[in-house]
């Protein structure tokens, strides 16, 4: 792979495929997921291991993001959401399925092809400290990529370092610093800005905003959107927070046990829920008016999450859904388009 670069704002490895940057797949869908499967096996023994049973972390999740859009991925702590975000970036490998990033098959890469093509996706993680290796100056943490893809001269990563920091609203002078001399919200900067320095065309964002206060959320949630603007990026956005969601995204998925149990654009979810979970997520929400906060309806879900390596036969929801009858036990609700691009997979219209 030639190391040669007149510009360094291009990851080399690009001039040896076909132009698939964001920029020439406007208004066309980036990443396509299809029936995407993470098992992850239970062993027992001491001297002879077996396989007494999976852990179904993710199971048969199929979701598509255009060019250039948000995608937000909501569910409670355990739901799988995590689990998927990294099986896309085969950071986990898949158990089956398959992720088309571009066109591109994900899922069939090995070895050097695979290492190259990572330059594309990048992660932003939930701990911004526990993530950047505290032996390493923001100069070294934000060049390191590029020197792994064998991108541009020591000068210009340096200079490319420089842009992205000032990208990210942090000054040139903070090169030469650690990354425990910064502040939480400065800390996700820096991890949002050396996701950037590959200039890929897919940003996954781990719970972005969840250790940081509540007063630099909304500045890191508003440089996710200019940066966006600025660089043509595509989003998967996994959060818990659903108003962080409701910000960020274009188009919603709500993950339980494994699965996605309904989808829909933004405003659409949070005006009409039509799965009992997505209703129960949002009748918890804080509203900002009293007299709405006074007598709206609240949906109490009753039991824990149950197990991914046990989930409940049929509908994975019944063992919790105030709804539930008979059928939910003995039939696995199907996947269906409810209206205009809404789905669902409940056996009732709620």
């Amino acid at each position: 792979m030639s190391t040669e670069q007149t510009e360094p704002h291009v990851p080399a490895q690009r001039t040896e495929e076909p132009d698939l940057s964001a920029a020439a797949t406007a208004s066309t869908r980036l990443l396509e997921v299809e029936d995407l499967k993470v098992h992850f096996p239970i062993r027992r023994g001491i001297v002879v291991e077996r396989t007494v049973g999976h852990v179904q972390a993710v199971d048969g999740v199929g979701l598509g993001i255009d060019s250039g859009g948000t995608y937000g991925l909501v569910g409670e702590s355990g739901c799988g959401k995590t689990t998927f975000g990294r099986a896309v970036l085969r950071l986990e490998e898949p158990t089956a399925g398959r992720v088309r990033l571009g066109g591109e098959e994900v899922t069939a890469m090995k070895g050097e092809r695979l290492r190259r093509f990572r330059s594309r996706m990048q992660m932003v993680f939930q701990d911004p400290l526990g993530s950047l290796n505290p032996r390493h100056n923001v100069d070294m943490l934000l060049s390191e990529p590029l020197k792994v893809h064998g991108v541009g001269s020591k000068a210009e990563r340096r200079k490319l370092a420089v842009e992205t920091l000032d990208a990210v609203g942090l000054p040139k002078s903070v090169l030469e610093r650690f990354p425990h001399e910064f502040s939480g919200g400065q800390r996700q900067r820096l991890g949002i800005a050396r996701a950037l320095m590959l200039r890929p065309d897919l940003i996954v964002c781990d719970e972005p905003v969840s250790a940081l206060d509540v007063s630099i959320q909304a500045q890191v949630m508003n440089l996710l959107d200019e940066l966006q603007d600025e660089f043509g990026l595509t989003y998967l956005v996994i959060a818990h927070d659903l108003a962080v969601v409701r910000h960020l995204s274009d188009r919603v998925g709500v993950m339980y046990l494994g699965k996605l149990v309904e989808e829909a654009d933004s405003e659409t979810i949070y005006e009409r829920p039509r799965h009992p979970y997505t209703k129960a997520l949002l009748s918890a929400v804080p509203q900002p008016d009293p007299e709405v906060e006074a007598n709206r309806e609240r949906i109490i879900l009753k039991g824990d999450l149950p197990s991914p390596a046990n989930p409940p036969s049929g509908c994975r929801f019944r063992t919790r859904c105030p709804w539930a009858e008979d059928i939910c036990a003995e039939v696995e609700p199907e996947w269906r388009e409810a209206a205009g691009g809404h789905k669902v997979a409940c056996h009732f219209d709620l």
